[in-house]
């Protein structure tokens, strides 16, 4: 038991760690949209860029942990998230070589998220398994706040190249924290897969497709708020208040996004009593309406809108750790790396649309000054729980 709380908790931290420059573009987004004259459509493939890496790289490294060790791939993707952060800092100077350098950092995570979740998966009894699942899904909205966090307050005080720095520093990090997760801890063989991407033997299992592709539209919604987090609360600062916000956007961006995580943690104890379907279809409702509302109430007071936001946050994130614990619990153990592969394809591939639909509904309402474009952004960002909200009925 000792052992396996160790490798809870570190696993968690190594994953919160890794994700320190997760945020770093949203965070900075403004920033750079003005430094490199970035457009609304221009500056959503730059945020899309991340999840196009996480998708491309997800099938292949997730399907791995069927076969190979899943500390090894963990251990990879923050390799590789060591160079994607200092890449951005020191060599980007405009939007081709921060995109490539962006989506090298979502090739990491796919590396660290999933393979993460297996490591746990792997090296627990199977009854602690799916109550230690919603506490290690929940924790990457604790990354993502922190990112928000860090990066947003080191910009400020260092500039921009600092806050991408410091990510790359957080997935030195997560490595450490990989050793002490794992040091007496024996792992078990995850399965007799193949490793490959069968994603055949997925597609059979309709149980697990009504959550992926639910999760689907939960990762669009969330991802494309989160990538505009930080313009959206520009907006309604510069509608509403006026003046230099000081560390307003940074500490409103990173609480709304921090308290998608018990949110996370409640919703699945919730699921447990009502029933997942449920706890999906019932935040999937809540997410549409409030969207709606903050569209059309939010830019005319500050306050309003986020707190707004907040609500927001809450009801897109109170089915995110029922979503993944519902497609563990469903899938056969033989392809588990390959089902977990899938969702994460799907969840990440939405992940990565959301953002650039979101930039697209901007343009066409007038862009990242214009009421109407926000109206229509956050339209556009509901339209992933109608998804959601349709996959599980």
């Amino acid at each position: 038991m000792r052992i396996g709380l160790r490798l809870v908790a570190f696993m968690i931290a190594g994953e919160v760690f890794a994700m320190l420059g997760s945020s770093a573009v949203a965070a900075t987004l403004p920033t750079l949209i003005a430094q490199w004259h970035l457009s609304s459509l221009q500056a959503g493939w730059l945020s899309g860029a991340y999840f196009i890496g996480y998708a491309v790289a997800v099938p292949v490294l997730v399907s791995l942990t069927d076969r190979f060790d899943s500390r090894f791939i963990f251990a990879l993707g923050c390799a590789l998230g060591v160079v994607a952060n200092f890449a951005f800092a020191f060599l980007a100077g405009g939007l081709a070589a921060a995109a490539v350098f962006w989506a090298l950092a979502g090739v990491s995570l796919a590396g660290v998220y999933m393979p993460g979740l297996r490591v746990i998966i792997d090296g627990l009894e199977p009854g602690m398994r799916l109550r230690a699942v919603p506490y290690y899904t929940a924790s990457f909205g604790i990354g993502t706040s922190l990112s928000f966090l860090a990066a947003g307050t080191i910009a400020q005080w260092a500039g921009w190249r600092a806050a991408f720095a410091a990510g790359g520093c957080g997935c030195i990090v997560a490595m450490a924290c990989l050793v002490l997760a794992i040091l007496g801890a024996e792992r078990r063989s995850p399965s007799s897969g193949s490793g490959t991407f069968d994603v055949r033997a997925v597609l059979r299992n309709r149980a697990a497709m009504r959550y992926i592709l639910a999760y689907g539209g939960h990762c669009w919604e969330l991802f494309a708020l989160r990538a505009w987090l930080v313009a959206l609360l520009f907006f309604f600062w510069n509608s509403a208040a006026g003046g230099a916000p000081g560390r307003a956007i940074t500490y409103w961006s990173s609480a709304i996004t921090l308290v998608g995580v018990p949110s996370s943690i409640v919703g699945a104890e919730f699921a447990l009593r009502v029933g997942r379907r449920r706890l999906i279809a019932t935040a999937a409702i809540a997410s549409m309406l409030i969207a709606v509302l903050t569209g059309l109430f939010g830019a005319r007071m500050f306050l309003t809108g986020a707190i707004a936001l907040v609500f927001y946050s809450i009801a897109i994130t109170g089915d995110s750790a029922a979503l993944t614990t519902g497609v563990v619990d469903v899938s056969d153990e033989a392809t588990r790396g390959s089902t977990l592969a899938l969702h994460s394809l799907i969840g990440f591939v939405a992940g990565g649309l959301g953002p650039m639909a979101v930039g697209v509904a901007l343009a066409f309402g007038g862009g990242v000054s214009s009421g109407l474009g926000w109206t229509l952004a956050l339209i556009v960002m509901a339209a992933g729980s109608g998804v959601a909200l349709l996959a599980v009925r």
